[in-house]
């Protein structure tokens, strides 16, 4: 069982790559691959509408945020199965490839469709080029040094879904759309440079040049390469049934926040029937991964252990996070009445307290190689932040009020970069690839499930608001007009319509 100090005193590996100076310069360049796939999922937040009414498709450009979320999560678990096929420098390398092939795809495509498709392969490569790197650095790292190369990558990771949407805005101005995706090739190349030529070939071993498969004849076992037959047992129809599982995932939330159940008995209806599906494909998938697959996608065996534990909480911190953040510029623009300026720095706060949380923790670790009192402490830190921010911001929030995204933000990010070596200090060596691949996926549903229900959450809340202080003649008048396609709060109505309210 793992200690405290387990993920740091780990025994060595049989053949260890002794750490130098200059594979600290390459995994600082395998960040900048991180940071383009981390800004190209948020990208399209800001750029998504314009792109649609140009193929006169406005109503469907959210399904270009749907496609890189797609391929992101299904390609998660596929990643740990196929670095140890193939070894993690070719896996990484393949990424780069494909990223490059789905920014060409972007940019060239001539209807919404051939965007979506171009998308969903986007998100399959995004997904390497983000897990993989962490794989690297459990191989090339010494233990005492993962912690705080894992908080700078996290750092990135948090710099790039912050800085994506303001790019995406800007360069939608300055170049147009197509070119914020061609853009991105450069640096791609660069990043195909710094692994071709600077990750070392040891990388590329895999667990069957290690333990090579049994075999009735030697000789066959000298003729059929290892890695076809590893490739051979990757569980394809786990793969399909998780496929549908995130596409009816997907469409569930997509429908609840349009507000589906709002539309009459046709469209609850519709949530009642992706919700079955949903769990339905969700049931399935876990049947064969339990009683069929002889190499799961996702190793439900420890997920009934402290993986599992780890996974939950990262899937609950990014609900949370993900719909806290989400809300944070809204509310100080419409609530508060302050200037987008300012509303960005406060969110700004949010992200640097994250941030510096991460490096905190993990020079804390270097030096100390230990971290569960620390994680305790930071969620405590966490729970009084949110505890202040709900007795204080239920009147308004003031400058220094919101001073407290900063230490909020802060905790977090601690844990983020504790909970990484907790999770990996607590798998086994054998299967530490799939268990970060199942790690990321958990990350990447909070990320996904947060705004759908803070959205959902506020808009239920607008509207008991809106009926309780709607009163006299104007009332019914003013609630056709907002009746389910608000999204904001109170202040946004008119002064017309306040005079009706009150």
């Amino acid at each position: 069982m793992a200690d405290e100090e387990s993920p740091l005193l780990a025994p060595p590996d049989p053949k260890p790559h002794n750490a130098k100076r200059s594979d600290a310069l390459i995994i600082y360049g395998t960040f900048l691959g991180v940071f383009v796939a981390s800004a190209d999922e948020s990208l399209v937040l800001s750029t998504y509408s314009t792109i649609a009414s140009q193929f006169h498709q406005l109503s469907a450009g959210s399904w270009l945020l749907v496609a890189y979320n797609f391929g992101y999560c299904v390609s998660l678990p596929v990643y740990g199965a196929l670095s140890d096929s193939y070894g993690r420098k070719n896996v990484l390398l393949s990424s780069y490839l494909f990223f490059t092939l789905g920014c060409l795809a972007c940019g060239a495509s001539s209807s919404l469709t051939q965007l979506v498709l171009a998308r969903v392969i986007a998100g399959l490569s995004g997904a390497g080029m983000v897990a993989m790197v962490s794989m690297i650095i459990m191989d090339l790292m010494p233990p005492s040094e993962v912690a705080i190369y894992r908080s700078y990558e996290n750092l990135v990771n948090i710099f790039g879904r912050s800085l994506g949407a303001p790019i995406g805005g800007f360069l939608i101005d300055a170049i147009g759309w197509r070119w914020s995706f061609f853009g991105q090739i450069p640096f791609i190349i660069i990043c195909t440079l710094v692994a071709v030529y600077g990750l070392p070939a040891s990388l590329n071993e895999t667990q069957s040049d290690e333990t090579p498969p049994s075999s009735s004849s030697p000789d066959e076992s000298q003729d059929e390469p290892a890695h076809r037959t590893r490739l051979g047992e990757l569980d394809f129809a786990g793969l399909i049934s998780f496929s549908a599982t995130i596409i009816a995932l997907l469409f569930l939330l997509q429908a609840a926040g349009e507000g589906a159940a709002d539309e009459g008995p046709a469209g609850q209806k519709s949530i009642l029937a992706l919700a079955l599906t949903f769990v339905l494909c969700g049931v399935a998938f876990v049947m064969i991964e339990v009683f069929w697959a002889r190499r799961p996608l996702i190793p439900m065996d420890l997920l009934s252990k402290k993986l599992g534990a780890y996974c939950l909480i990262q899937t609950v911190l990014f609900t949370g996070r993900s719909a806290f953040n989400g809300a944070i510029v809204p509310y100080f623009i419409r609530v508060e009445n302050a200037s987008e300026f300012a509303a960005s720095a406060a969110y700004i706060l949010n992200v640097l307290g994250a941030s510096m949380g991460g490096i905190f923790a993990g020079l804390v670790i270097k030096r100390t190689r230990r971290y569960k009192t620390m994680t305790a402490l930071a969620y405590l830190l966490t729970i009084v932040c949110f505890l202040l921010v709900l007795l204080l911001w239920r009147t308004g929030c003031s400058i220094a009020d919101s001073l407290l995204l900063l230490p909020s933000g802060f905790a977090v990010g601690i844990i983020f970069s504790t909970s990484f070596i907790g999770m990996s200090s607590s798998s086994p060596r054998d299967s530490l690839s799939i268990c970060i691949g199942t790690y990321y996926l958990f990350q990447q549903l909070g990320l996904i499930i947060g705004p759908a229900c803070g959205s959902a959450m506020i808009q239920s809340l607008f509207e008991r608001e809106l009926s309780a202080r709607l009163v006299g003649p104007g009332k019914k008048e003013v609630w056709d007009r907002y009746d389910t396609k608000i999204k904001l709060w109170y202040p946004v109505l008119t002064p017309s319509d306040h005079q009706a309210a009150s």
